[in-house]
């Protein structure tokens, strides 16, 4: 008998623990056109509104970042689109903000019972806006909601996916990462995660087969006696 011989048993280890989403496009549709309707109808200067096309053109970003408070970003939006601010308009474009925001795709919560079913978390990770901070879905714990306002940092940028990270307190090749901006995703991939560009038509056949290709590539090593240990 070979005594140097030795038998390696594998068994199955999930590797996908956690699916983090992006919410806008994603979770539910949305749209800034009731605020540009608004905006128009506000402004002094339509002909400049129309040019720079009104509020679609602001840059959110600090907003989003948690820089800015509803007050100061309402009063920046209103001096970007030459309008007159006042606490009326701070509750209209709060108003105008939750208009655009639709019911939550159906594909999107029928992958995310599957996920469930699977025994992997979902969480989402979002460019978000404060004012729409009530609008998530109320299925997904709170702990493993991670708007950029919170975390103070925006996709792609490396600093949101380790937040993410950190907070669950799990590995990059642990997570899935879905959204509709392909940027984000290869942003994503660059760190080890498993990145899926959302389509509504296809998510579902692409999260399974990203499951079950990630879980059974992924296996645990178990090392057996050798036959002289077998012997003793």
């Amino acid at each position: 008998m070979n005594t140097a011989a030795f038998f390696v048993a594998t068994k199955r280890k999930t590797m996908i623990k956690y699916c983090i989403w992006d919410v806008g496009q994603t979770i539910y549709p949305f749209s800034l056109d009731h605020l540009y309707e608004w905006g128009l109808k506000n402004t002094k200067d339509e002909e400049d509104y129309k040019s720079k096309h009104g509020v679609k053109s602001f840059d959110y970003n600090p907003y989003m970042r948690g820089e800015l408070t509803n007050e100061e970003f309402a009063k920046q939006l209103c001096s970007y689109i030459s309008a007159e601010y006042s606490k009326k308009a701070l509750l209209e474009i709060n108003k105008y903000l939750h208009r655009g925001v639709g019911k939550p795709f159906e594909e999107t919560l029928q992958t995310m019972d599957f996920l469930k079913e699977q025994g992997i978390k979902s969480g989402i990770l979002s460019n978000a806006l404060p004012f729409l901070g009530d609008t998530g879905l109320k299925e997904i714990e709170r702990q493993y909601v991670f708007p950029s306002y919170e975390i103070g940092a925006l996709k792609p940028h490396t600093e949101a996916f380790r937040a993410v990270k950190e907070a669950i307190g799990c590995e990059y090749d642990e997570m899935m990462f879905i959204d509709d901006k392909i940027k984000n995703v290869e942003a994503a991939k660059a760190l080890g995660i498993c990145g899926i560009v959302y389509r509504k038509n296809t998510v579902f056949d692409e999260v399974k087969r990203a499951v079950a290709s990630e879980n059974s590539n992924h296996h645990e090593q178990t090392p057996l006696q050798s036959p002289q240990d077998m012997t003793r």
